[in-house]
């Protein structure tokens, strides 16, 4: 039995694949959501003690990690059995970092804040999503802030536990160039903060559109993965790994 972390474009991409070839697995994903693969579904947080627990429960040979680049805690927790369950990261494909005045590679939200802090920035577009609401308070409860978030109940409910303002959230996924050239001379923030999401997370049209728009942009970089992970970005090589080891 096949362990698949998901919840993202990666992840179905995965569980299509294991259809195809046959191979029995089960969906975890943190919240709730469609799944119409032909494995089964489980959903809830698992940290190490659960994860261990849960592999031995129902067996599991492999573990697929295909969640977020930056679902950093859950990397860390599958690693963490990578000695006793083999631990295969399927990843997304990411393009090479943009050089540009407008653009500035920074390594976590305490940096992007200092240095949009030093900068004098009063209004900035956020595209890292609902989690991180709370890390940025410190920002949006003094200045115009805006956040796009999915449309859905937990992203909504989360937003107003931490009193975000309603009005300034947009709710939808990445566009491509010319539409977010559309959002951001609508909006007129004087920064965009956003992530290293790779192609799926279409990063290349953000920033694209932020320097049309003669916006800057700060990435936060994509975390490091546990160095016990095999890594490929094939469905092909996946299933080979499965099978083959």
């Amino acid at each position: 039995m096949i362990l698949l972390l998901g919840g993202t474009t990666e992840a179905k991409q995965a569980a299509n694949a294991l259809d195809e070839a046959g191979v029995d697995y089960i969906y975890s994903t943190r919240t709730e959501v469609i799944f119409e693969g032909k494995g089964q579904h489980r959903c809830g947080g698992l940290d190490e003690t659960a994860l261990k627990a849960f592999c031995n429960e129902h067996q599991i040979s492999h573990i697929i990690d295909a969640c977020h680049p930056f679902a950093k805690e859950l990397h860390i927790t599958a690693a963490s059995l990578s000695g006793e369950v083999p631990v295969i990261r399927y990843e997304r494909e990411f393009s090479g970092r943009i050089i540009n005045p407008l653009v500035y590679y920074i390594g976590d939200y305490a940096e992007a804040l200092a240095a949009i802090t030093e900068n004098g920035y009063q209004s900035m577009l956020v595209l890292t999503g609902v989690q991180s609401i709370p890390q940025l308070s410190s920002y949006w409860q003094t200045n115009p802030c805006w956040f796009r978030i999915l449309n859905r109940d937990y992203s909504i409910d989360f937003a107003a536990r931490h009193n975000f303002p309603s009005q300034n959230l947009i709710f939808g996924l990445p566009q491509e160039k010319d539409e977010e050239i559309g959002l951001f001379n609508k909006l007129k923030p004087e920064v965009i903060l956003t992530k290293e999401s790779g192609l799926n997370g279409k990063l290349d049209a953000k920033t694209e559109a932020a320097i049309a728009c003669n916006i800057p942009i700060f990435i936060i970089k994509k975390p490091e993965l546990p160095a016990s992970f095999k890594v490929t970005h094939t469905l092909s090589e996946l299933l080979e790994m499965i099978q083959h080891e």
